[in-house]
């Protein structure tokens, strides 16, 4: 069976990706900074091969690099990773006009929305590389496509992240590495109470069904001629 490795995992974004995964009959390396959270998405998942999680600060990339080696030593390589690390509201994030923001504020949202998929694919794609084979999805959002108003750091880490495997893509295909990205529009989180999103022509919330389905596509042989795409999932929100 293949294995991923997915960032962020205690999400329930990335459990829908997990769970998706799992179907899919892929072994599964979950980890998280909330290593109770990723033990508990885990425990959840039900049809998957071996499933595995890890405390894992993807910001710190001596972290990064040892778990890495651990798992391609074990697994022989790492055949999908999905970069999930990120978000706004758990490190603190506020929606406030650019002006008002701190440096401190800038340098949080792109450390852990930006280098964190900078610090893991830099450090799996050479994996992926000596095996010949490989496909990566990064998680970014609508704001990464249509920047948002006092969401000025947050949009620009996400269109970070959209550009670069645009150009990364470019550079990895030859080694028979693929990567993508997906754009979820108003997702639905642990915190949220409210599923609906009256901006959506279809009336809801991104839910992590539809993320785990596009990842899952996006990591398979069906999707084997998409590289460099960004996959928009933000119910009509976007309309990029």
């Amino acid at each position: 069976m293949p294995l991923a490795l997915i960032t962020g995992g205690a999400s329930l974004i990335c459990e829908g990706v997990a769970q998706s995964l799992a179907r899919d009959g892929w072994n599964l390396a979950i980890t998280d900074l909330n290593l109770e959270g990723a033990k508990a998405v885990a425990a959840r998942i039900e049809g998957a091969g071996r499933v595995e999680t890890h405390a894992l600060d993807a910001r710190n990339i001596d972290a990064v690099q040892s778990l890495v080696q651990d798992l391609s030593q074990r697994y022989g390589t790492i055949d999908g990773l999905v970069n999930g690390a990120g978000g706004g509201r758990g490190i603190g994030f506020q929606r406030k006009p650019f002006v008002e923001t701190s440096q401190d504020e800038w340098e949080r949202i792109l450390n852990s929305n930006l280098n964190t998929m900078l610090n893991v694919t830099r450090t799996v794609l050479p994996v992926m590389i000596k095996a010949g084979r490989g496909a990566i999805v990064s998680i970014a959002a609508s704001r990464g496509l249509r920047g948002g108003p006092q969401a000025s750091i947050y949009s620009a880490a996400k269109a970070g992240i959209i550009v670069f495997t645009q150009a990364i893509a470019q550079e990895v295909g030859k080694h028979g590495v693929r990567v993508n990205t997906i754009a979820p529009g108003n997702a639905e989180a642990r915190w949220k109470k409210d599923d609906s999103d009256a901006r959506s022509p279809l009336g809801r919330n991104t839910n992590a069904q539809d993320v785990g389905d596009a990842v899952a596509f996006l990591l398979s042989d069906r999707a084997q001629h998409m590289t460099g795409a960004c996959m928009d999932i933000s119910g009509g929100t976007a309309l990029h």
